[in-house]
Order: C-alpha cells, then structure tokens, then sequence
C-alpha cells in the first residue's frame, strides 16, 4: 500500500543479503524493489547485510554493487568497510570508483572503538570523498538475538563524541533511540554538528519519540527509514502519518533530507 502519495520518499536504511542469526525474508535486490514499489519509496541507500559478518567486508559491498547495478536509479549504496582489517584504503578508492554514496561502519561488529585512532582515519577519508559517515546504534534488538550474536550496541554519546572529533564529516545514525529532556544539551551538540537521525527505532506513538526529536532537534535533520528486511516497512511509515507537523516537514523527513545528504554521491554507471 502507498501511504504518502504526494511525498517523495527515500529509505536511509534499508539492506540487500543474508544474515547469519535468523532467515530474512524479501532480501534480494528484486525483494526489496518490491516492498520500495509497494509502499511508494522512490529510492533506499541500502547496505550489506552480509559485509557485517564477512571477514572482508569488501566481498560483501562487491555482491552488493552487482545486485543492484540493474535499478541504479532506485538505489543509493553504502559501502560497509572495517578499519581495523588491512586494505580498507584499497577497499573505499574501489567503491568509490563503483559509486558508492556512503560509508557504514559497525565497530561492536568489527572489533574497534569509534573513537579510536583506526576509525578516525577511516571517517577523514570518507569526509575527503564527500561521503556521509552511516553508523548504527545496532543491527537487531539484543534480546533477541541469537546466543553467538554481539552483546554490544553503540550509545549516542559515543556517535555524538565521533562526530565531535571530526567535525567535517556527516555523520547519520541509524537504528538508534534518542531520548533526552528537551533542555538536555545533547540537543545543542548534536545541532552544532553535520548531524542526523534516522527513524526506524523510534516509537510510533506510545512515547512520542519522534515528535520530540522533531521539536529538540529539527525537522531538518531527521532522516526517514524503514531498518528492511529486518524490520516490516509499515511501522517507520506510521511514525510520519501521526506527526503533529505540517506537509513541509513531513516531506523533509520522507525524502528531502536525504536528497541533500545522499544526492551528491550515486552511481556512475547510469544515475546521478
């Protein structure tokens, strides 16, 4: 069902592959088309799900790329990289060339701090190549998760801290909860930084989570995504429907946000 037949909408979180923990369902790239026509999507910056536990990461952003390079149009790539694994300058100089639009990092995954010295020369490089820095507070709810699977998730604090220390890159966190009073000054951190905030984990409703982040942090630096194949779509669609917000910001939140912060990236081999 198309829920916004007016609003462009571009999913900031979405992903293409297989996981190792539990089977994902519509994961493909033809399967994640379909959900993006079935709920009227425009376009998805979409990720490997199966980089997070590969050894390489590359082997997974190359799968990735040739999934997908028969829709360029439909889709913008994050290429999931790890700086702790040698190689990954070769690695990033090779999705560039690909037109990779964003870098995903997965530190409780890969074995590194963000703060640390290894990811901060990854993030100034993605920063040099005009791409925004993607991390996610975590990929599946820990009290789910299978008994082999991570125990870590990453705070808010230590993205908002990354982003501090790097202040001329865009950082985009996904899969996380900001909540915090209105006069906490995280707000004022984060909105004095190249910072924002996507959706899918957030409450609908019950704690009015999105609603304060439209309030403390500002319509413009809220992204819209969905977190599919691990998460049904309706949900992050729902959380835009009952805003107390005007058709103006709700369009920055469905899709204009994310076409400041991702359209400068895109493919080479047909779409800009």
């Amino acid at each position: 069902m198309t829920y916004f037949e007016d609003l462009n909408i571009i999913d900031v979180n979405a992903f293409i592959g297989n996981w190792a923990f539990r089977r994902l369902r519509h994961n493909d790239a033809a399967g994640v088309l379909g959900m993006m026509d079935d709920f009227g999507i425009e376009r998805a910056c979409v990720a490997s799900a199966d980089a997070i536990l590969y050894r390489d990461c590359q082997a997974g952003n190359e799968k990735l790329y040739e999934e997908t390079r028969l829709a360029p149009g439909r889709f913008w790539l994050y290429a999931t990289l790890n700086p702790a694994y040698p190689g990954w300058e070769r690695d990033l100089a090779r999705c560039a060339d690909l037109g990779f639009s964003a870098l995903r990092l997965y530190p409780y995954y890969h074995g590194y701090a963000l703060n640390g010295p290894e990811a901060g020369a990854l993030i100034d490089a993605a920063a040099a190549a005009g791409w925004p820095v993607s991390v996610p507070g975590r990929v599946v709810d820990m009290r789910q998760r299978h008994w082999m699977d991570t125990t870590e998730n990453l705070s808010v604090e230590e993205t908002v801290e990354a982003a501090e220390a790097h202040p001329g890159a865009t950082f985009v966190l996904t899969e996380s909860i900001v909540s915090a009073p209105p006069d906490d000054p995280l707000w004022a951190r984060m909105r004095a930084l190249d910072f924002y905030v996507e959706i899918s984990r957030m409450s609908s409703v019950l704690r009015k989570e999105t609603q304060a982040l439209v309030e403390s942090l500002g319509p413009e630096r809220i992204l819209f995504g969905t977190g599919f194949p691990f998460k049904a779509p309706s949900p992050a669609f729902l959380k835009v429907q009952v805003l107390d917000a005007d058709e103006t910001v709700k369009s920055q939140i469905a899709g204009l946000n994310a076409r400041k912060v991702f359209g400068n990236g895109g493919r080479k081999h047909g779409d800009g």
